[in-house]
Formats: structure tokens, sequence, C-alpha cells
């Protein structure tokens, strides 16, 4: 049955309990991945406060921040750092280049096939570290530990947020299963690097501690860290269970707030706010699928613990369970420690409860590899009516919109039903603004500044946190002429990767040109140029698999459409031992590369070469390229004979008066904003080879969230999946899953 309620909320499939015919082949791989800037002391090092917290957390994958341990970078003290905190048999890998003095790190409980560090240009004393990690039976997962600039302000991050989602896409598999995690020292979840970061990750649902803050710094104002898993990720994401707490949507860990601390030994309670301790640790779960050939049955492992509650008499309660393992799960719940009748599902519903029932519920799951007793949910019934007050689940976000677009607010809250909504604009409340969601249409500068909800009920109010809506002029005028230019006059060694432009248009981002993880950077460089060797592929397809390119992207203003018209001046140098040929690719979007045209690199003179201009207004992808697109240049190097042999973008004119060596020349133009996306809607709802799915659709290309919950009347909703419309929403593993109901909705 389809259900349409108000609001975001606009498409919601009714709960279905299903059972269905095991799948022995199936199981589910738990792991824990979390946020780790844990220093504290006077040389920003790993002391006993941060690594308590790392042990009483039980992560499987971590992104490590400041990764020093006796105030030493050296390889043998990251290994006792790791043999310390996690254990012996756990991986890692820490940057080593040199000048890092706070580098990050990836520590994994499975093998680490491949791992590196990309250049940060905004920071000189770490870099972005990743690694492809093994997971046993399924796929692999990237992760990427980061830790942007904090003096430098949002203008510097934003930088760094461009600048890795481009290494992301031009290095990693385009669907792969990625993490980015660390430090982003972010002063909201409005600012413009998280914006760039949620185009291809995901920042929903957000983790909280046990009180509901959402923030990670030392003074618990801001949110500095995250855990964000891209899209194919988020429909494994699950309850992060410690002990008897279960946290939907990811713990922020402070031991100053979270009990019992024996739940997480051996932490103690000062440790979070131990002298210079730089942040919290973020903590999110994903419950992953693992395709085994006859595998042996695993025994049940309870993911979700039945939670006590407090109800009226005569009202109806559920208790529900959720468990991995190998299927069929059998279920028998237990009150006061007997047998139930008949209670032999995921969920037990009691109708019309009375005060005999009050007591200890339990639930036992049984399957061929064993059985587990949950812990215990104590039913309480009383006869007078018990009444929640609200708290903000999910608070509304900060945002930067032109004049004449639309701005749209959303916060989610629980608490005892009816919950009132009023939105205020600096204080005060707006007429008719009474929805769990507020949007803004044909924006003015009147309507820019600070909104706030109130959510009341019957047993008070909490007022949300700010959303600071900023409110820009569009562009009116056109433009024409150089989108970006590169002077290299003046590099040395090399280069650094990526190297900023010299110039560039103005609201055009560009991610400076960047050496691929083939090149590299022998001692011996030419001066005035950038570049690098290693150019030994022999054909465009083996330059693609030994990452033999250059690259760069430019990226769309949010309010003009951008065309690429040509490359005006291309000069270049090579030795004689370095690539003679090159292929040139675009990529719009996150679509396929193609080939725009061969090139020859025929001269080895010392004093350069130069390409002749190159027409691009032929190509119809490199036309009206929306607002906010991200369109990548790759040159593919190829046919060097020798591991030494150099390639350059080149200054031949020896010139000191900004004359550009390389530019890529386009235009500008206004464009009207953007309508807000349509509602989404639920239909196609089937079951094949025993996989519950439907199709989300709305406007193409907008990006949605699936959510689910056990509770239609009280929540919480949980994200299962986001993804840009049309997709299709499956779920698998139905038998350890209890009653749910599914809605689609924007992100908030």
């Amino acid at each position: 049955m389809l259900l349409f309620v108000p609001a975001r909320c606009l498409a919601i499939l009714a709960g279905w309990l299903i059972a269905l015919p095991a799948f022995p082949q199936v199981s589910n791989l738990a792991v824990r991945v979390v946020a780790a800037n844990l220093t504290s002391g006077n040389f920003q090092s790993y002391e006993t406060p941060g690594i308590n917290i790392l042990q009483g957390l039980k992560p499987d994958v971590v992104a490590v921040n400041e990764f020093k341990y006796n105030n030493s970078t050296n390889e043998a003290q990251a290994r006792a750092l790791v043999d310390l905190a996690f254990g012996t048999n756990f991986h890692f890998f820490k940057e080593v280049a040199t000048g890092y003095s706070i580098p990050n790190g990836v520590v994994s409980r499975w093998p680490i096939l491949e791992a590196g560090s990309w250049n940060d240009v905004q920071v000189p004393d770490r870099g972005f570290a990743w690694a492809r990690i093994d997971l046993p039976g399924t796929n692999d997962l990237y992760v990427v530990s980061v830790h942007l600039h904090a003096s430098g302000g949002a203008s510097s991050r934003a930088i760094e947020a461009t600048n890795l989602k481009a290494l992301i896409q031009s290095n990693f598999p385009a669907n792969a299963w990625l993490i980015v995690a660390g430090d982003f020292n972010t002063d909201s979840r409005g600012e413009s690097a998280l914006t760039t970061f949620k185009t291809f990750l995901s920042d929903d649902a957000i983790p909280v501690d046990q009180a509901g803050d959402p923030d990670t710094n030392a003074g618990r104002n801001k949110p500095y860290d995250y855990v964000l898993p891209s899209f194919s990720l988020t429909n494994f994401l699950a309850p992060v269970v410690i002990g008897t707490n279960a946290f939907p949507a990811g713990l922020v860990f402070d031991s100053r707030v979270y009990t019992p601390l024996t739940d997480v030994p051996p932490v103690v309670s000062t440790d979070s706010g131990a002298v210079n301790m730089q942040h919290m640790a973020v903590v999110k779960n994903f419950l992953l699928p693992v395709h085994e050939t006859n595998p042996p049955p695993v025994a049940p492992l309870i993911v979700t613990q039945p939670v006590s509650r407090t109800n009226l008499a005569g009202a109806t309660v559920e208790f529900f369970v959720a468990a991995t393992g190998t299927a069929p799960l059998a279920h028998q719940w237990r009150f006061f420690g007997t047998n139930l009748p008949g209670a032999t599902a995921s969920n037990l519903v009691l109708h019309a409860v009375t005060t005999n029932q009050s007591g200890p519920y339990t639930v036992v799951i049984t399957n061929a590899g064993g059985s587990v007793t949950s812990s215990v949910a104590s039913l309480t019934v009383t006869s007078a009516p018990v009444v929640l007050p609200p708290v903000i689940l999910t608070q509304p976000a900060s945002q930067t919109n032109v004049v004449g677009g639309t701005a749209s607010f959303f916060v989610v809250a629980d608490g005892t039903a009816p919950l009132a909504h009023q939105w205020r604009l600096h204080g005060t409340n707006l007429p008719g603004a009474t929805a769990t969601n507020l949007t803004r249409s044909a924006l003015t500068a009147n309507d820019a500044g600070p909104y706030t909800v109130v959510v009341t009920n019957a047993a008070g109010a909490v007022t949300s946190s700010v959303a600071l809506l900023t409110v820009i002029a569009p562009a009116t005028n056109s433009y024409s002429g150089v989108l970006a230019g590169w002077d290299v006059n003046g590099v040395t060694n090399f280069g650094p990767s990526p190297l900023p432009p010299t110039t560039n248009a103005p609201g055009v981002g560009v991610v400076g040109l960047t050496r691929g993880a083939g090149v590299t950077t022998n001692p011996t460089a030419a001066g005035r140029a950038w570049g690098g060797n290693g150019f030994l592929a022999t054909t465009a397809a083996e330059a693609v698999v030994s990452n033999d390119f250059v690259f760069t992207v430019l990226t769309a203003p949010p309010d003009q459409q951008m065309a690429l018209t040509g490359i005006s001046r291309f000069d270049y140098r090579r030795s004689g031992t370095g690539p003679s040929s090159g292929v040139l690719q675009y990529q719009v979007g996150g679509g396929a590369f193609t080939d725009l045209t061969n090139l020859a690199f025929t001269s080895t003179a010392a004093a350069g070469g130069s390409l002749g201009a190159l027409d691009l207004t032929g190509v119809a992808a490199l036309q009206g390229i929306p607002p906010g697109t991200n369109v990548t240049l790759r040159l593919l190097l190829f046919g060097g004979t020798s591991a030494n042999g150099t390639w350059y973008v080149f200054d031949t004119l020896t010139n000191t008066t900004a004359i550009l060596d390389l530019a890529i020349e386009g235009a500008l133009t206004p464009v009207n904003p953007p309508a807000p996306p349509a509602p989404p809607v639920l239909s196609g709802v089937g079951f094949t080879n025993g996989a519950f799915h439907f199709t989300l659709t709305g406007t193409t290309g907008a990006v949605y969230v699936v959510q689910a919950t056990t509770n239609l009347a009280a929540g919480p909703w949980l994200p299962r999946l986001t993804n840009a419309a049309p997709f299709v929403f499956m779920e698998t593993n139905l038998p350890a899953m209890p009653a749910r109901f599914y809605r689609g909705t924007l992100p908030p």
C-alpha cells in the first residue's frame, strides 16, 4: 500500500513482514569505522586518553589524524601505537613525506592492498592519506584520511574539498565503496567544503552523542569530524551498538557524556577532556553483504537490541530485534525467562497492555551455528499518560543561494506526538511556517539571516541550532576569455601537484595541474617547468592503467553555464627519452572519459616546443555545461623509453611578464536559479529472487534518500540509500529484519 504525507515525507510504502526461504550463501560483514583526531598533551601525539578511547570503541577501520606516538612519526613508533591501541594483527599506512609533522593514516583489521598519499597544497605538514582494504568475501573498501586546513578558513577548506574530489574520481573506480573520514575543521555543516563532499558522499544520518549533540571539537560547539560514505555504501549503514546502547545515526563519543563506561573499558570519564585533547571520535557502522560458496554456518549476532519501553495501559507495544548470521534465524521471545507461546518473529507486539505485563523481556535467536540471547528490555505499564519532551535529531543546515532561488530547511525531531513546529527568522516567528520543513522561494536579500525552529509538545519545547541563509546576487554579465591559465615561469623541482592556476575566470573553481599516481619526480628537473617522468606506457590504454597522466578540473560557477571553446596555447618540453605521444580526454561530471584528440610531442629541443591552438567549439558535451558541474581534462602520456624521461608544461619564452604557457579558453553565461527537485515517487514494488525492491523517481539527476523505520508514529527514520534519481532500491537478507516502513525524501 502506498501512503502520501505532507511536506518532505512525500511517499511511504507500508511495512512488510517477510519470511522467505533461506539463502545461506549470503551473510553480512560488520565493519566499524572511526574518525580519530584524539591526540593530547603538548606535542599533538597519542597518549593514554586517546589510546583508551580507541581500545574501548573496538573499531575495524580508523582514519587517523596526527599519527604520532611518543612525539615521533617514525614507522617503529607507529607500529607500537597500532599494536597497543588495536592489536598486533592490525595493518596500517602512515604518510612519510618529508616535512609531514602531523601525518594522516589508515588503520585496518584487514590487509591493505595498496596505499598512498596525495599532496594537500593548502597545508605543509600533512596530505591526504588513502588505502584500499581487502574486506573478506566482498568488495574492496577505499578509505581516505583527511585533516583539512583550520587557520585558512572556509575558503581554504573549499579548495581542499574540490581538489580531493577530483583526485578520488581520477584514481578510484567509479562505483567503489569509499569512505572519506577525519578532521574537516568545519565551522558548520553549511560550509562549501561539505557541500562539495555531499555531491558524491553522504552526511545522512548525522552522528550524535547520548545527549543528542553532533558537535565534535574540543569545545563541543562545532562539527569538525566526519565519517562520509559514498552513495553506494549508504544502503549498508547500521546502528552503532555498544553494550545495551544503540545509536541509529552513528555515535559521537565523549567519555564525559557516555554511560555506562563499563561498556568501553579501559575508558575513564576524563579521557575526552584531557589536556589539549583535540576532538571527539566519530563512529559509524556498516553491515556489508558477503557472498560465499557453501560457507560454514555463522552463529547469530545481535546488531540491534530490543529497547525498554514505558507505555500507558491499553496501548500497543512493540519490541524488535535485528541480528545477522546464517539464515534461517529462529526467534523465541521470553517474559521473566519463560517462553511466550507463538512469539517467534523478529518483533513482539503486545496489544492492550496491562500492568501485569510489566517486566523483563528477552529474545533467544538460534540457527545452525548456535544461539544468542538479547539484553533485557523492560516494559513499564503505567496508568497515567507518559509524555516525552521533544528532542531534535537532525538540525537544519546553513546554506548559500542566489537571489531568485529557492532555499529549503528541514528538521527531524522526536518526542510524544503531536509535535508543533514554528520557524523563526532573526528570532521572530514566520507566519504559517509550522511544518517540519521551511521553503523560501524567489529569494531576496531580505530573506538572508539566521533561521531557527522551535519544536513543542505537551512536555516542553526545544529550539534548533541556527541555520544561516546567505543570499548572493546572481551573475548578470557574460564572460569570454581564459577560464584557467598557467605561467610556469619560476616553477622548479617539477612543481607541486596540484599546481594552482596563475589566472582563472571569476567564479570558476579550478583544481590545479595534477600528476597521476604513476608519474614520478626524480631528482633532476628543468627550470621554468611543471611535469614529471616515468611515462613508460606504450599505448593510451596502458597509460590509464599505470596512471601515467596529468589532469585539471574546472567547475562551473553556481549561477552560470560554462562552455570550453579551446586551448589557445600549450607549450611543452620533453627529453629524448620522454613520452612522444599523448591523448587529450575530457569528462563531464562523473561520466566516462572521452577522447578529444591525439597529440604528438615532436620537439626534444632544450628550448621546448608549442602545440597549435585546439578548437573545442564543436564538442557538444563541452558547451552549455550546467552550473556547479565539474569538467576534467586529462592528458594521457606514453611512448617514453626511460624511467627518467621527462615531460613538462614549459615556459618557452623565458618570460617574466606572465605570458601564459597553458591557457584554457571558454565562456560563462548567467542562468536562472534552478527549480527545486520534484517530490519523490515510489513505485514498482515487488520481490525478485528473495529480494524486496521498488523504484524511486523524481527530478532526473537530483539526489534523494530512501529512509526506513519500524515505528510509523514515533520513528526514528533511518537512511538506507542515497542516490540520484531514478534508481532502484533493493533490500536483501530479509529474514534478519523486523517489519518496517519505507519513504523517499530529499536530503536535509
